[in-house]
C-alpha cells in the first residue's frame, strides 16, 4: 500500500478493521468458560485472543497515523506485527497509556508477533501463553480504541 493514500482513510480503515476482530473476539469470550479470576479454561479461547491481539495491532496502527506516523514507516518489519514496538512508537508520541493497557499490549506482544495464536501454541516449547482476563482484555482494547477518534472538524 502506498503513501499516496489518504491517511484519514488508512485510520479509519484501521479502527473499523480493528472494532470487527474486536466484536467477533466478544462474540466467541461469551460462550467461554472462565475460572475465577475470569480467565478462560478451555483451548476454545485461542481463537478470541487472537481476534483480540489483532484488533490491538490495527488499533495502535491507527493511533500511529492519527499521529501523522506514515504507513510505510508501520510496515517496517521491525514494527508491523511487534505489539511493545507499536506501543513504543505511540508513548514516544507523549501519549498517555494505562499501566494495565501498557502490561496486556505486551504480553500479547511476543506470541502476537511469532503467529504463536495462530500456528504453534499448541506445541510444547516452554513458552508460557498469555491469558489475561477478559476484562482486562477488553478494557485496554476500549482504551486503544479511544486513542483512535479521528475528525474532520477544523478547530473554531
Amino acid at each position: 500500500m502506498a503513501d499516496s493514500v489518504d491517511p484519514i482513510q488508512l485510520i479509519v480503515a484501521y479502527r473499523l478493521n480493528g472494532a470487527n476482530f474486536r466484536a467477533s473476539a466478544e462474540k466467541l469470550a461469551r460462550e467461554i468458560e472462565v475460572d475465577e479470576r475470569g480467565r478462560p479454561t478451555k483451548l476454545t479461547a485461542i481463537p478470541a485472543f487472537y481476534l483480540a491481539s489483532h484488533a490491538a495491532e490495527l488499533y495502535l496502527k491507527a493511533a500511529l497515523l492519527k499521529r501523522n506516523m506514515s504507513d510505510s514507516e508501520l510496515r517496517r518489519i521491525d514494527v508491523r506485527h511487534n505489539l511493545s514496538a507499536l506501543l513504543d512508537l505511540l508513548l514516544s508520541k507523549n501519549v498517555q497509556i494505562s499501566t494495565r493497557t501498557m502490561e496486556l499490549v505486551r504480553g500479547l506482544s511476543k506470541q502476537h508477533g511469532e503467529h504463536a495464536l495462530r500456528y504453534t501454541v499448541l506445541v510444547d516449547d516452554g513458552k508460557r501463553t498469555y491469558w489475561p482476563s477478559f476484562t482486562v482484555l477488553f478494557s485496554s482494547l476500549d482504551e486503544l480504541l479511544l486513542l483512535t477518534r479521528t475528525t474532520t472538524q477544523q478547530p473554531s
